[in-house]
């Protein structure tokens, strides 16, 4: 790793932009005035940022609405007037998500946003290996804390789609591109490629019929994405180690385990090709693991942060329904809701000082909460 120069005294923040909502680490210049866990009105393009724990997982919160008013359109078939309604807020999840996967996509295509401890060829060869040989569904859910994998086949079973329950995922672009073609890109273009194929899914109109659309087309594909780069990524850049825990937006975090991490990784790459595409070494013929030594590879990982969303998605699913009632136009059902809304806030607060989840996880409440005090919480 490159040392840090003498006179370069500038500290690693945290920053979310108000335009996309994404979080990227950088190294604050020193006339920017950034300070942890601020917010901006965009990221510039003239430094580099870092993706790291919670740059990916901030989008499960829009996941986590956009099936959670599935789940309310499921007990209310009939209701027309609630459908308008909730696929509102489904559209708006989903014009979130575009903001973020457009933003992430495009800094990694121009060598601007870089995924922090990861090995871009090993992302590419285990990603082509979920393509090929695929991984086993329980494995993926069980590692991700979610019940989505299994859930997509056992319905595909109930439909009468497939004949026996499908216990293996192989993931699947879409069309523009094969898997062959894919093989043959450089590992940067590769990943831009695997963005674009998510990004792809989340706009089409078609996936949003129904939950199980929504899963099987759009949230498999993003939580695979997540799963292969905590396969192919240092633990270190997790956020798990218990010194990470404790801190928050108002302590110095520059010495914790994560934040030292992502300063040597930012420093390395600026010393090394800043905006420039890494000279790439001859490409070598690719290889694909047996389903079981993925799956043998995975259970030996550490607890990956995304357990965070164990407690968070339920909450975020309680600030969400928070929301409507507010939109009622009556005063007592506006200030039960903001009164939900503060609760949640506290536990989840709670939570992270207990170190039961990360202090860098996003507060399922911070939404609503800031959008009515002008807040400048980024967490």
């Amino acid at each position: 790793m490159v040392s840090r120069p003498e006179d370069d005294d500038r500290q690693v923040v945290l920053l979310k932009s108000l335009a996309t909502q994404n979080r990227f680490y950088a190294l604050a210049p020193k006339d920017s005035g950034w300070k942890n866990a601020d917010t901006i009105e965009s990221f510039p393009d003239d430094v580099v940022l870092g993706i790291a724990y919670p740059c990916l997982e901030d989008g499960l919160n829009d996941f986590a609405t956009i099936r959670t008013t599935f789940d309310t359109l499921d007990y209310f078939p009939d209701d027309q007037e609630l459908r308008a309604e909730m696929m509102g807020i489904i559209v708006e999840a989903r014009d979130n998500l575009r903001r973020r996967l457009t933003e992430l996509r495009d800094r990694i295509a121009r060598y601007q946003a870089h995924f922090l401890g990861t090995d871009v060829e090993e992302f590419k060869q285990y990603t082509l290996n979920l393509c090929t040989k695929g991984v086993i569904r329980r494995t993926i859910d069980s590692m991700m804390k979610l019940d989505v994998f299994e859930s997509v086949a056992q319905t595909e079973l109930q439909m009468g789609l497939t004949a026996t329950e499908d216990t293996m995922f192989r993931y699947e672009f879409g069309s523009g591109i094969t898997v062959e073609e894919a093989a043959k890109l450089p590992p940067n273009e590769f990943i831009v490629r695997l963005f674009d194929d998510v990004l792809e899914a989340v706009e089409c109109n078609d996936n949003y019929q129904s939950k199980y659309t929504f899963d099987r087309n759009v949230f498999q594909k993003f939580i695979a994405l997540m799963f292969i780069n905590y396969a192919t990524t240092d633990p270190m850049f997790y956020g798990t180690n218990k010194a990470d825990y404790g801190v928050s937006a108002d302590r110095d975090m520059s010495d914790t385990p994560l934040y030292r991490a992502v300063r040597e990784a930012l420093l390395t790459i600026e010393a090394g090709n800043g905006f420039k595409p890494p000279a790439e070494p001859a490409a070598p013929e690719p290889t694909t693991q047996p389903a079981e030594e993925m799956e043998a590879r995975v259970v030996e990982l550490p607890a990956v942060p995304v357990m965070d969303q164990k407690l968070l998605v339920p909450l975020n699913s309680i600030c969400r329904a928070a929301e409507q009632v507010a939109k009622l136009g009556n005063p007592r059902a506006s200030e039960y809701a903001d009164m939900i809304l503060k609760a949640a806030s506290v536990i989840t607060e709670e939570l992270k000082a207990m170190a039961i989840v990360s202090p860098l996880a996003r507060n399922p409440a911070d939404r609503a909460i800031h959008s009515e005090t002008g807040g400048r919480s980024s967490s």
